[in-house]
């Protein structure tokens, strides 16, 4: 039967994954070995400070498994989002990870190098003439706007990997990529549909998560067909449902049915899901919509200040209860103290317990829980003035005057000291914008080069 079969050894390289599932997914023969290496999910900090969200010690551990696996199958590794952001610093460390673990397991191979941060100039060329488009933000792109952020990249789709590929890659490393794309490239190069294929990408990008039970470090194994696709846990004892599958589809997504990406939108809308056997599901019907224009997300991230925290526990029933006007007393005060609207400086509350998670949102208003995790975030110009700020509004809170209180200490119990802890630069993203190329390979230079 004709068909391409991936494997995806984790959800998330550096977080490590079973390795006798591995060994067992990799006796089924596979075409490639893919691994998403990066994401926007550990928020606005790792793209603007342009750091690995890991220590390099756990990328490089998965990088040995998986290198040796490859080369010893003599099929293609493909890596994207190296490593977190994407960027050209980043993508530099992995390409040099990849040259000491090649040379300590004495393999040979071509590599090929795909970039995918963005000239600053270049951008704002593209942004004069008008064709960028907001995407989360409610603002246009500006050229101060690219200044002020660090490095930006945008989200290649499955081309670059194909243009590797053809070119004799036996190893690609990506900067930023889709995750889907990793994994519908070598499919797609072949003659298989884009539709089945990014869909099938879509689900071993996060290996594991799609069976039953879940877990990101369980590989996973798709076989990419004419008609259909089918997937696998490399587990034997872990199996996929059509639940388990069909949901995972949705991971990710505002819409049930499409899943845009670079050059077009992945429709589901007639996906049907098969339990072929206890641990298999077959996935028919899905199709691939290209774009009129072809585009790229573009990711950046702006300093804000630096942050520093305060974490405290209260269990006192009655703090609990007025709790409310003890933070608001307690931002009144730090106003008057500090002038936080005037200085830039950005205080915030997360009761956990309450509301800390849904925030205003929280539908439960009248629960009043046991006990409380208060998390006190202060924002400043500078780290010192962050700390003061966190911890004069932490003294407030802890003497204050509330009706029914029953001792003026003890109210709020510290888990660590120093109470104030400095967490350093602060980002947001700012750059979150869709921009038009004239071809899918037009920011993402590949650049080959024989490791021996």
């Amino acid at each position: 039967m004709k068909q391409v079969t991936g494997v995806a050894p984790s959800g998330s390289m550096g977080s490590g994954y079973n390795l006798e599932s591995f060994k067992r997914a990799m006796a089924a023969q596979p075409d490639f070995i893919g691994q998403d290496a990066g994401s926007t999910d550990m928020g606005p900090y790792y793209h603007g400070d342009d750091k690995p969200f890991l220590p390099l010690s756990a990328y490089r551990r998965d990088l040995a498994v998986m290198l040796d696996a490859a080369r010893a199958a003599k099929i293609p590794l493909l890596i994207g989002s190296a490593i977190t952001n994407g960027s050209t610093q980043t993508l530099a460390l992995m390409e040099q990870m990849v040259r000491e673990v090649a040379k300590e397991q004495k393999h040979s191979f071509r590599l090929a190098v795909i970039d995918a941060e963005i000239d600053k100039t270049y951008l704002k060329g593209k942004v004069a003439s008008g064709k960028v488009e907001a995407m989360g933000p409610d603002h246009d792109l500006t050229a101060k706007m690219i200044d002020s952020a660090g490095p930006i990249v945008a989200q290649m789709g499955m081309e670059p990997f194909m243009h590797a590929l053809e070119g004799g890659a036996d190893v690609v490393i990506a900067g930023r990529a889709c995750d889907d794309a990793i994994f519908a490239a070598l499919p797609v190069l072949r003659g298989f549909d884009p539709g089945l294929a990014l869909h099938c990408g879509k689900i071993l990008e996060c290996a594991g998560l799609s069976a039953v039970p879940y877990d990101l470090g369980e590989p996973m194994i798709g076989r990419v067909r004419e008609d259909h696709f089918e997937v696998e846990p490399g587990n034997a004892a872990n199996r996929c449902t059509t639940v388990s599958v069909a949901g995972h589809s949705l991971y990710e997504r505002s819409d049930p049915f499409l899943q845009a990406g670079p050059g077009g939108i992945n429709d589901l809308t007639h996906a049907k899901f098969e339990q072929i056997d206890e641990r298999r599901v077959r996935v028919t019907g899905s199709r691939f919509l290209k774009d009129n224009q072809y585009r790229v997300k573009l990711e950046g991230a702006e300093r804000i200040g630096y942050r520093s925290i305060v974490i405290v526990g209260i269990r006192d029933a009655v703090m609990i209860r007025e709790l409310e006007g003890v933070i608001a007393h307690a931002r009144e005060r730090a106003e008057q103290r500090f002038g936080t609207k005037a200085d830039g400086i950005n205080l915030m509350f997360r009761t956990y317990g309450k509301d800390g998670v849904m925030g205003a949102l929280e539908p439960d208003k009248a629960f009043v829980p046991k006990e409380v995790g208060l998390v006190i975030d202060a924002v400043a110009p500078t780290q010192d003035l962050a700390t003061a700020v966190a911890m004069f509004t932490r003294g407030v809170m802890q003497h204050a005057d509330y009706p029914g209180i029953l001792t003026t200490a003890g109210n709020m119990a510290y888990p660590f000291s120093p109470f104030g802890i400095p967490v350093g630069p602060a980002y947001r993203f700012n750059v979150y914008h869709l921009m038009p190329v004239a071809n899918p390979l037009e920011c993402f230079p590949v650049r080959f080069e024989e490791i021996r």
